[in-house]
Formats: structure tokens, sequence, C-alpha cells
């Protein structure tokens, strides 16, 4: 064990690493021939490095796919209209379909993360839904829901009169 330790030297380099897009965390790097020395004049070993990816704050990795929250008004859910998603490499508009239900799940193809050794193929952003209700209601504002409601309380016992019958 002594003769071993003297043969493997501490030694300080600066290396110049290739990090491939796409790469995963935990996985490692293998650098050829930066390791130690190899024993009775062999050429040295190979050094392996584990990558550590960094999280970046509202989106969450899953592979190459992506997933992050917007938040969008209720107006804008029930009407259908557009939102503002910040993807890694910037906004983009996205359509919010009519009738979008808070926790609804939006896929924007080809937004998502490098495939490791693929260049030009990226996994999906998954957008979800996230309705903002309005608080600070004017009690005019309020008369206009209620009655708004009463108008459409049929339409909603009729879609789940319908939604029974598919399921059964």
């Amino acid at each position: 064990l002594r003769r071993q330790r003297q043969m493997c030297k501490e030694t300080e380099q600066t290396l110049k690493v290739h990090i491939p897009a796409g790469i995963d965390n935990g996985k490692s790097i293998r650098l050829r021939g930066k390791g130690n020395p190899g024993y009775g004049g062999a050429p040295a070993g190979d050094l392996l490095l584990k990558v550590h990816v960094g999280e970046r704050p509202g989106f969450e990795r899953k592979g190459t796919d992506v997933y992050t929250t917007v938040n969008v008004p209720f107006i804008t859910a029930a009407l259908g209209g557009e939102a503002k998603v910040q993807t890694l490499n910037g906004q983009v508009m996205c359509r919010i379909p009519e009738g979008t239900q808070s926790g609804s799940k939006i896929r924007l193809k080809g937004k998502g993360i490098q495939v490791m050794g693929k260049a030009g193929v990226y996994g999906d952003l998954y957008v979800t839904v996230q309705v903002q209700v309005p608080r600070n209601l004017s009690e005019e504002s309020k008369r206009r829901l209620r009655e708004f409601d009463t108008s459409t309380e049929w339409l909603v016992q009729e879609e789940a009169e319908q939604r029974k019958i598919a399921c059964y």
C-alpha cells in the first residue's frame, strides 16, 4: 500500500472538457489517458467526471422533456386566446383553447432538451395551465357572473349527464 501511494503523485492540471448537449444528471464523461499513470511505465488511466446538471427555477426536467406552469387569466381560459410561455430559450406565444380548465396540459413539441448525440432532435415542453380567478370583484361584476352562472347552469348539467353516459 505504501508503494502505491508513492507512485501516485498529486498534480494539478487545467483541462478543457466538452460537455455534450442534453447530458443528464449523474452521467459520466471519460477523459482517456488523463488519469493516474500506470504501473511500471504503463500508460495513464482514464479520468471519469460525474456531471451535475443545475436546476433552473420554474422548470422540471424528466429525461429530454421539460415541465413548467403558466398563469392564465380567467377570461382567456374561458374564451380562448394566447399566453406568453417562458421556454428554456426565451418566450413563445402559446394558444389557449376555449374552455381550458386549470390543470390542463399543453404540449409544445421540440421545446425541451436536446437528445444527447442527436443534433436537431429535442424533447417537448409540457405547460400546465393555472387559471387565475379574480379576487376583488366589484358588485356589478359579481352580479353579471351570477347571471352568467344561472344562464349556463343547464349546460353544466347536460355535460355531466353526457359524461355519465360515456363512463358506463
